[in-house]
């Protein structure tokens, strides 16, 4: 064999090794992609406050649709504020409006330190994300529009260091 058609074998046989590659890897990113898109996560939104204050009567409300009635939901209330916050714990009121016109409320006080005096919060930098279930496995029998008010139930008027509320509810896992 001629040096010349040995050469030109190993380059082609390079080439299919790169492109044997390059598919594999084109593969691989695709996979990790479509697999990042496949979430649970069927409502998300959140409220900002002006002047990092979250006044007591200034409760904010939610509305999403509810297409799929044979699976269950998760609700979780996220909490933004400054790491500064002054506050052990913080109390609410949710009330869900289910598409039949049905009400279903709760007060609740979310623990933002455990035992050990942790905060429970993700900080990073200049804000702290608190995020709380605060129903799971909510089921409804109707399919269609669902509201939820969540109310501040602070002693005071205004609540200081909370940038905003957001709600999030996800397919039951």
């Amino acid at each position: 064999m001629s040096s010349a058609f040995l050469k030109t074998k190993n380059i082609i046989s390079m080439k299919n090794i790169i492109y044997k590659a390059i598919q594999s890897f084109v593969i691989l990113i695709s996979i990790v992609l479509l697999s990042g898109c496949s979430s649970n996560t069927v409502f998300e939104s959140y409220h900002k406050f002006e002047n990092l204050n979250w006044n007591r009567f200034n409760n904010q409300k939610f509305e999403f649709t509810v297409e799929n009635i044979d699976v269950e939901y998760d609700v979780y209330l996220s909490i933004r504020h400054i790491p500064e916050i002054p506050y052990k714990e913080m109390r609410i009121n949710y009330t869900i409006y289910t598409p039949l016109g049905d009400m279903r409320s709760n007060n609740l006080t979310m623990k933002l330190y455990d035992n050990e005096k942790n905060k429970l919060s993700k900080c990073l930098g200049d804000y702290c994300d608190f995020v709380y279930p605060i129903r799971k496995g909510l089921s409804f029998s109707e399919a269609g529009k669902v509201r939820i008010k969540i109310e501040n139930k602070y002693t005071k008027v205004d609540m200081p260091g909370i940038m905003e509320v957001g709600l999030i509810v996800k397919k039951s896992e």
